[in-house]
């Protein structure tokens, strides 16, 4: 074996293995799940996607703030300590019964 398979082999290994770490850590989860079922909980409520002027809310920002809603609940922020924050959203209570129901129930 030459000097450079030599030198090389153990460096190729290594750098493979750096490559396929990364890989795993930075390939995208699947779409979660919660988030249509979240969706579909509102859509058979009323929901009607407006803030309180009546502009429209796109779904990405009712799906945030039903995480956001989710993750106050894990460190102690009832709903109705949280409500307050959010006077443009006039079904905000909906929304975070849609949260506990799909996104984190048992909160």
């Amino acid at each position: 074996m030459s000097w450079v398979a030599r030198f090389t082999a153990p460096l190729t290994a290594c750098c493979v293995s750096a490559v396929a770490l990364v890989g795993a850590w930075i390939v995208p989860a699947p779409a979660n799940a919660d988030d249509s079922g979240f969706m579909k909980y509102l859509n058979s409520h009323g929901y009607t996607a407006r803030y309180a002027g009546d502009e429209p809310i796109s779904e990405p920002s009712v799906r945030a703030l039903g995480h956001m809603i989710c993750e106050n609940l894990r460190v102690g922020r009832s709903v109705a300590v949280q409500a307050p924050n959010y006077p443009a959203w006039p079904q905000f209570t909906l929304i975070a019964e849609a949260a506990q129901h799909e996104l984190c129930p048992g909160l």
